[in-house]
């Protein structure tokens, strides 16, 4: 990991700080490996140190970090500084006022988004971690669909689904899946109930999992027929709209190009439904990217100024929703590779 606290090391350097204050959780493990529940990282121009508490430190030890003891204050490694950057986007005013405090000699600069601007591009380590974690969530998703039966609650599907997904090296969950059956899968982000699966009702599940820190994130839906069997598309008004939502997601997969906005490509998934007259069911963003977090940059949507660059992970999740007659969202995670192809990860149960 230290190629990455030297890239930010530069940006450091570029904002004449003296040095940065990384408190973001997820910042921090991207930096140093660092998981515990109490750590901040204290970067300067050509060094890097640990700032936690007395559970840590052999946690520290473990993984090489240097480190130093929060109970004794941060004089003796801070006071000299002039200019530090903080992660103004998650330190509290509170938390800021306190380090003001301690430190009344440094001056106190926003410099939030440093950390995150590297994490938006993968390097090949994140890449072949978050590769094996689609590998996990497909795997369990495709089993999964082989048990879907008349009689199960939400809760169930989600037990089926975690144990599946443990067995098959998954952490945990990345967040609480989303599991909708019939007339509820209109409910965007809907909370769990004490519903049951019925005979011939279409079943969405939103869900993704934790491997080794990184995440996963897809939406697939599936069809219980009578007949027993699970497939991906129902008839009627289902079938109907499911086909217009893959069309989507398909256009806006094959629309990826580097250089081109996000909005644009939230635009090209969004032409699909709007042509086929369902403009106003689709209410939200095209997609979002993926890594150490379930949300983070980028963000496709008809509000970003980003562009596609090789080495970023985003996920293609257009749906369409209508209240009292069901929705459909089929959400894909994509890989834009150095070479600047696109590779969908998210290839199973669709």
């Amino acid at each position: 990991m230290e190629h990455r606290i030297q890239s930010l090391q530069a940006l450091i350097k570029k904002q004449k700080l003296s040095a940065l204050l990384v408190t973001n959780p997820y910042n921090v493990r991207y930096l140093s490996g660092f998981v515990g529940t109490n750590g901040s990282l204290l970067v300067t121009p050509k060094k890097h140190l640990l700032i936690t508490d007395a559970r840590y430190f052999m946690t520290a030890k473990k993984a090489g970090l240097p480190y130093h003891d929060q109970t004794k204050g941060l004089k003796s490694i801070m006071g000299r500084f002039k200019s530090i950057g903080f992660e103004s986007s998650h330190m509290t005013v509170a938390t800021l006022q306190h380090y003001k405090k301690a430190l009344p000699g440094a001056k106190w600069k926003g410099a939030g988004g440093l950390v995150e601007s590297l994490r938006l591009i993968k390097d090949k380590a994140e890449i072949k971690t978050i590769k094996k974690a689609v590998k996990i969530a497909c795997k369990s998703l495709d089993e999964l669909q082989k048990k879907l039966k008349p009689g199960m609650s939400e809760d169930d599907v989600e037990w089926e689904l975690l144990q599946l997904a443990r067995a098959n090296g998954a952490d945990d969950f990345s967040f609480p899946p989303i599991i909708t059956f019939g007339k509820d899968t209109a409910d965007i982000h809907h909370q769990k109930s004490k519903n049951k699966l019925k005979k011939n009702q279409m079943v969405l599940i939103d869900s993704g999992i934790i491997f080794e820190g990184y995440i996963t994130d897809m939406t697939r839906v599936f069809f219980w027929e009578k007949s027993g069997k699970s497939k991906k598309s129902t008839p009627n008004f289902e079938e109907k709209i499911y086909k217009i939502v893959r069309e989507a997601n398909q256009k806006a997969i094959d629309s990826i190009q580097v250089g081109m906005l996000f909005s644009d490509l939230d635009k090209a998934a969004r032409q699909v439904i709007e042509a086929a007259g369902y403009g106003d069911y689709f209410a939200h963003s095209t997609g979002h990217g993926t890594g150490l977090e379930v949300h983070e940059a980028p963000t496709v949507s008809a509000h970003s100024s980003q562009t596609v660059e090789p080495g970023m992970v985003f996920t293609i999740e257009p749906g369409i929703y209508v209240e009292g007659k069901g929705g459909v969202r089929i959400e894909d995670m994509v890989y834009v590779n150095e070479k600047g192809g696109v590779e969908v990860l998210t290839t199973c149960a669709k």
